[in-house]
């Protein structure tokens, strides 16, 4: 992603040169493929960010959204756990709730003193937590059984972690509520379908920033099937 803005964006012959110096803005939403790396990912984003801050582009950016499914191996046990707890801290990252040292590990030094606050440019100028929103599929869901978690909690990714036996537990059971709800899916758990698009179109447009003058009531308005939208009356 990054290796693309600066190809497509910011090279000589890129997009940058069309835009108007007083209005630049990137809406950004990307990690997922290395969404299991959470810190490099983290940082990887914030490059980026930092490269546009830089060209005077002013970011937006949108969370991850829920995702994944007990079907698929990699939500399997305490596997789910783990992926889960990676998206959060992305996430987590993009919404200025993390210290760099948090959002990047070991790679915070590499910059910056861990001790120091974000730098300029290192966060985007908008987070729209698409994570935490009604596109979970929520309490409806059956949370996991929890004899078979806390029967494998020894052998599990967390078994260090004795002394939070009781919540990872808890947590682990209550995965699958995080997912992507039913309703929201396209062809798969991590793609949302045109509903969940229109869901994402009004969250972001109640986020965004004024200079923007969005009609968040044309979305309501609008008209949206199999991934087109028409405007309404």
């Amino acid at each position: 992603m990054l290796q693309n803005f600066r190809e497509g964006v910011l090279a000589p012959d890129g997009l940058l040169a069309h835009m108007p110096a007083d209005h630049r803005w990137l809406i950004v939403q990307g990690g997922l493929n290395s969404v299991w790396l959470p810190q490099a990912t983290s940082r990887s984003l914030s490059r980026l960010f930092v490269d546009a801050h830089d060209a005077g582009i002013a970011v937006v950016a949108l969370s991850l959204t829920p995702w994944g499914d007990g079907a698929d191996s990699r939500f399997v046990g305490w596997k789910a756990l783990r992926l889960h707890q990676a998206t959060a801290h992305v996430v987590d990252f993009v919404m200025g709730r993390l210290s760099p040292a948090q959002a990047f590990g070991a790679r915070s030094g590499r910059s910056q003193p861990a001790s120091l606050d974000w730098l300029s440019g290192q966060l985007p100028k908008v987070g729209i937590d698409l994570w935490n929103s009604d596109l979970r599929a929520g309490t409806a869901v059956p949370l996991r059984a929890e004899a078979e978690l806390a029967d494998s909690f020894s052998s599990s990714p967390f078994r260090k972690r004795s002394q939070d036996r009781d919540a990872l537990v808890a947590a682990a059971r209550a995965v699958d509520r995080q997912f992507l709800a039913a309703r929201f899916r396209s062809f798969d758990h991590a793609h949302p379908n045109t509903a969940g698009h229109r869901l994402i179109a009004a969250l972001v447009c109640q986020h965004a920033p004024a200079v923007w003058a969005c009609d968040c009531d044309a979305i309501r308005r609008a008209e949206w099937k199999r991934g087109k939208v028409s405007a309404g009356l």
